[in-house]
């Protein structure tokens, strides 16, 4: 696996003490138009972090670290040669 553990602590540490399941994890080739279009997430008061991964391996082997090891919803994809891995707070507006 060529998890990207930079990234791994960017996200855990932005999570903060918040249990990791109330956060969706992902990856995506445009982070942005993911987090605020797909997911409706709130550009201004919502939480969420996104980190270039450089390329489409880091990015899923990240991802599914993240997912298997900390818990957080989300599951594997990300569509055509994503390199950004996402997280974003679970609220009763955001879509996943």
């Amino acid at each position: 696996m060529a998890v990207n553990h930079k990234i791994v602590n960017d996200i855990v540490n932005h999570v903060d003490s918040d249990n990791k399941s109330n956060w969706y994890v992902g990856i995506a080739t445009n982070p942005t138009n993911r987090l605020f279009d797909d997911h409706c997430v709130d550009k201004e008061h919502g939480g969420w972090i996104y980190r270039d991964a450089s390329n489409e391996t880091d990015a899923r082997d990240t991802e599914a670290y993240l997912l298997n090891k900390y818990h957080f919803k989300g599951d594997v994809g990300g569509g055509n040669h994503p390199t950004y891995v996402y997280a974003y707070k679970i609220t009763f507006y955001t879509k996943q």
